[in-house]
């Protein structure tokens, strides 16, 4: 059964007559009786009886005309719907982002996205790095916005920007009246740390590496699982932390956070967008591919 036999039955049976279906689908009249013939073999059913009156459908006709109405108005639906799917008519657009890019990047997208591409609705989930590529990879989501490359073979890597690393103290701490301190001075400080797994704390700990500094050295206050919490936290008055200058922006022009350089480490960290090599992006993501590009241009 497809969906030429159910338009041909459909005709036959609005118009009532073979040779009317026939110009209605352009056929000959045989060539509608054949496919008529054929229908009704592997539904195992007649559909039409011919009389002086011309074609009239029987009882398994009309439960049959109902059904095949039924399924060509869902192909036209479905015609309709990805028209509207390529032309971004109405999109559902389902991302991830790690921590950062989803505080501090994307909602400032959703304006411009809304004014380009009214027809597009974005979902976002957010996590770790880690976490959002396993999204990725089980293709949960479209694309993803993290702050770590990682080494899986079937996933794009397309830088974005780079975001540094500031060591930040709050209002009352000693370091708010120094320009820079040193690595020993950092090392004797209880210093706050994002949880395993998101990417500025991968950053953190290659420069300490590179400044051979183990880890094991530092003063651990805690590790919590959001810039936001660290911000939190630090503007409390416990200890340092280094945080990603995209959120901390605005701290930082009010006076609210107060950024101290440390000689010999210099952190800088690369936000990439990840997308699956082997899958086709819809129309969506492309048009939100392109607008992420040009706005990451500005930071």
């Amino acid at each position: 059964m497809n969906l030429h036999h159910l338009k041909l039955f459909v005709a036959i049976a609005e118009t009532g007559s073979f040779s009317r279906a026939a110009e209605r689908m352009s056929l000959t009249q045989s060539t509608i009786s054949q496919h008529l013939a054929s229908l009704e073999r592997e539904i195992d059913a007649r559909l039409l009886d011919r009389t002086s009156k011309g074609a009239v459908l029987t009882a398994a006709g009309k439960l049959f005309l109902r059904h095949a109405r039924r399924v060509i108005g869902e192909q036209d639906t479905l015609l309709q719907a990805m028209a509207g799917f390529r032309g971004l008519q109405q999109a559902e657009l389902l991302i991830g982002a790690s921590n950062v890019p989803a505080n501090y990047l994307i909602p400032g997208l959703l304006h411009p996205l809304n004014e380009a591409h009214p027809g597009i609705t974005l979902n976002m989930r957010t996590g770790d790095s880690r976490e959002m590529l396993d999204s990725l990879l089980a293709a949960e989501i479209e694309l993803a916005t993290i702050g770590s490359r990682f080494t899986e073979k079937g996933v794009r890597f397309q830088p974005l920007l780079k975001d540094r690393l500031h060591l930040v103290v709050g209002d009352h701490h000693p370091w708010r009246q120094h320009d820079t301190i040193s690595l020993d001075e950092l090392v004797a400080e209880p210093i706050l740390l994002r949880e395993t797994g998101s990417g500025s704390g991968e950053a953190f700990d290659k420069a300490l590496q590179s400044a051979g500094i183990p880890r094991e050295q530092l003063k651990v206050a805690g590790r919590l699982g959001s810039n936001e919490a660290v911000r939190q936290a630090v503007s409390a008055g416990v200890g340092c932390a280094f945080l990603s200058h995209l959120s901390i922006r605005r701290e930082l022009q009010a006076g609210e956070l107060y950024a101290v350089t440390v000689q010999g480490l210099n952190i800088e960290r690369q936000l990439w967008l990840a997308t699956l090599k082997d899958r086709t992006l819809s129309p969506a993501a492309n048009a939100f591919c392109s607008l992420l590009h040009h706005y990451s241009r500005d930071f």
